[in-house]
């Protein structure tokens, strides 16, 4: 196993893809990572748990079948949240002492009947200083539920947001820094979806905010332990149309989201797999430590083995928890490849 964690993601729907994007539980190996987190159960504005598909408690029973069948050392999390559409419910929730205190029963009851070993709570995104003290305020009432049960506790976060950093890290076994999204197709220039460090192009803001180590120095300064930091890492690619294909460097102008995907059919956005397949002129920056390719007018960030080596040195230099890929099923998964969990695997 390796000495530092590693946690997956796995997106349910994946599962839904067609051809080689389709991947299913059985399509998971569950000796690449010490924490697989099964991506999502929703909550309602009762504390309630629910799911988003009538397959999935098939699908998580085999999800932590995996752990029973093929690696004991394994730990599964059941991630909750995760879609905008959940903000309003975690909001009701948080607010009131009483919902608190039902969905931490109804979340230990969750993990035990399903067979969980945890929970990550995955809040997009507390925004109002109310929201983010109740946020505290609702994960002390999941750790005092789960910790004397033996269960995990998690929260995934966003980067460049306020939260009360000491507050949420008292309570979580550990923080899942969402470090990457840094730029995507709302924006009009091209840019890095995760770079590792700053680069000259960019104003005294997005050197200050949109990378991973000015995020990580966030929650250090806001007094979190560099231990329970786990930085993310992205098995997809953020794209772009060019306005121009003359003009292809970082920041050249970018009409809109580049074109979906055969597989993950999502504008301004690509697996790595699909990077691959679609694009072939790669280009490095050599002060961000991140690629990015062309081809024509379409324009990809992403991360690659290169890329993935230089965060897992920053990670072990840094004495930080470890790491974090959204998602495994959006990495090369075929034929149990899974080439950039792999790269982390052999630097841990």
């Amino acid at each position: 196993m390796p000495s530092k964690p590693i946690f997956g993601f796995y997106s349910s729907w994946a599962t839904y893809r067609s051809g080689k994007g389709q991947c299913s539980v059985e399509n998971i190996d569950p000796n690449l990572c010490t924490h697989l987190l099964y991506a999502f159960a929703l909550l309602d504005s009762n504390g309630s748990i629910v799911l988003k598909d009538h397959g999935d408690r098939d699908a998580m029973r085999r999800f932590n079948a995996l752990r029973d069948t093929r690696n004991p050392r394994l730990r599964t999390l059941v991630s909750i949240g995760g879609a905008r559409d959940c903000a309003p419910a975690f909001q009701c929730v948080a607010a009131s002492s009483h919902l608190r205190a039902a969905f931490a029963r109804n979340v230990r009851k969750f993990c035990t009947t399903n067979g969980f070993n945890g929970v990550d709570i995955d809040w997009e995104f507390p925004e109002s200083s109310t929201d983010r003290n109740n946020f505290v305020h609702l994960l002390a009432a999941l750790s005092a539920q789960l910790k004397g049960n033996g269960l995990l506790l998690t929260t995934s976060v966003g980067v460049n947001r306020e939260y009360d950093w000491t507050g949420v890290a008292k309570y979580v076994d550990y923080i899942l820094l969402m470090s990457y999204d840094y730029i995507g197709s709302w924006d009009p220039y091209t840019g890095h979806n995760a770079p590792l460090f700053s680069g000259r192009v960019e104003t005294d803001y997005q050197k200050e905010n949109l990378n991973v180590k000015a995020s990580v120095g966030n929650w250090i300064r806001g007094g979190a332990p560099w231990t329970k930091l786990i930085v993310g890492l992205a098995a997809y690619g953020r794209t772009f149309t060019l306005r121009d294909t003359g003009n292809h460097d970082v920041r050249a102008g970018a009409s809109g989201a580049g074109r979906a995907g055969p597989y993950t059919k999502e504008n301004g956005t690509l697996a790595y797999y699909e990077i691959k397949e679609a694009f072939g002129q790669r280009y490095w920056d050599v002060d961000q430590h991140v690629p990015y390719a062309v081809n024509g007018d379409q324009w990809v960030s992403y991360d690659d083995p290169e890329s993935i080596r230089k965060k897992c040195y920053y990670i072990n230099t840094e004495g930080l928890g470890g790491a974090m890929i959204w998602s495994i099923d959006m990495d090369e998964f075929q034929d149990g490849k899974f080439t950039l969990l792999r790269t982390v695997v052999q630097h841990f």
